[in-house]
């Protein structure tokens, strides 16, 4: 008899439609989100593009755009992403969203109490990554069409997927966005995009001389949930280097063997270890850092070496690669402690981990403490490669 209602049971909860279902054509899959707010009233801006599914059919017209942008205002983040409907003949979710731009604005006052809705809410994910619009409304990054990609929300994260090329910025998806801003002794960086002009050529057959371009080019820093400025393409390496982020990229310097010329090695892989230290109630830091890389290019030209000479000359290169890096560090360090005082590193939370009593105490005075904190960085950058050419070449003359 229970084997029997059991079996009921089951039929009835296999066989019952989905109490959720959503049809394709009822829905505005949302790709991209924008949060700007209004001058005069301060109410919240929500631009969000939705992808065109009869665009991406096969045989639709390549003239028609493959998503639309639509925006609305609220008191709050989700009335007025909920207000899209009013010119909207779908309604919006969340499920596919890759990317959220937050104006400059919304950066500086605090974005925390912006992102609780998409970390509250089912739909959204934590993968969704987080960037600051600098210098133009959050809006317009989503209106520039650039890129390869149909769809301009996968161009733009795919950008955010390009930095292990060059790492001369630092995206963090929301997830782990809010937990540092949440933490204590670490303060988030996120990606920094910006529009820019670029000359327009005959082969793309547009008849404007110009075309607008999204860069990812800088990181905004943070000092809880409050952006306090931007990281430059330098400080951003350094920065990378710190966290042991860099796994590809290239340094480029010039050569021994022409000066006027430069040579440039590609990062293979690189660690980091942030070894904190107390005395007298004050913390101090070791920053070691070790980088394994590749002779990519030399610009120098010379006879062919002997072993024994390339083995000089790959020594010397890695002694400069050594101080390069350790400049980056520096540089990025002297930014955070002295134009930011922003403890972007986890620093801090290195101290937590090795000295919890004592951070007990230091933790409410450690935005006082880490400008003063001092610090040594240690690096060893070995060259592993030259690739497929042993020797600089030099033409016979």
């Amino acid at each position: 008899m229970k084997r029997t209602v059991v079996l009921i049971a089951l039929a009835v909860l296999l066989l019952t439609g989905c109490w959720d279902r959503r049809e394709l054509n009822d829905i505005g899959i949302v790709v991209a989100v924008a949060l700007d707010k209004e001058p005069k009233t301060g109410k919240i801006i929500v631009t969000s593009q939705i992808i065109r599914p009869a665009a991406l059919a096969k045989g639709a017209s390549q003239k028609e755009a493959p998503v639309e942008i639509f925006s609305a205002t609220g008191n709050t983040t989700i009335e007025a992403a909920r207000n899209v409907t009013q010119v909207l003949d779908r309604r919006n979710v969340y499920f596919h969203t890759k990317l959220l731009v937050i104006s400059e604005q919304i950066a500086k006052e605090g974005v925390i109490s912006y992102l609780d809705v998409f970390t509250r809410g089912r739909e959204s994910r934590g993968y969704i990554w987080i960037c600051v619009a600098k210098d133009v409304p959050s809006r317009d990054i989503l209106g520039v069409k650039k890129g390869i990609e149909q769809i301009q929300a996968r161009y733009l994260v795919s950008l955010i997927r390009n930095e292990k090329f060059h790492f001369r910025s630092h995206t963090l998806n929301i997830l782990r966005f809010y937990k540092q801003i949440l933490g204590t002794g670490i303060n988030p960086v996120t990606g920094a995009l910006e529009i820019t002009e670029s000359p327009t050529y005959p082969i793309e057959q547009k008849p404007e001389k110009t075309t607008r371009n999204i860069r990812l080019h800088r990181s905004a820093v943070f000092k809880k949930d409050k952006l306090v400025g931007y990281l430059t393409p330098q400080e951003a390496r350094g920065y990378n280097w710190i966290i042991g982020k860099p796994k590809n990229g290239i340094m480029s310097m010039p050569s021994f063997l022409d000066p006027e010329k430069k040579y440039s090695v590609e990062i293979l892989n690189s660690s980091s270890d942030i070894i904190p230290s107390l005395k007298g109630g004050k913390a101090s830091f070791v920053i070691r850092v070790k980088a394994t890389t590749a002779l990519a290019e030399t610009q120098g030209q010379t006879k062919p070496l002997n072993p024994g000479q390339m083995l000089k000359l790959i020594k010397k290169a890695e002694k400069r690669n050594e101080v390069i890096i350790k400049t980056e560090i520096e540089t990025a360090i002297r930014a955070a402690q002295t134009k930011f005082k922003s403890d972007i590193f986890g620093f801090g939370s290195s101290v937590s981990k090795k000295y919890p009593k004592e951070w007990v105490k230091m933790k409410s005075r450690w935005e006082e403490l880490f400008p003063e904190a001092e610090y040594t960085v240690e690096v060893k950058a070995t060259i592993k490669r030259t690739e497929l050419t042993i020797s600089p070449m030099k033409a016979e003359e």
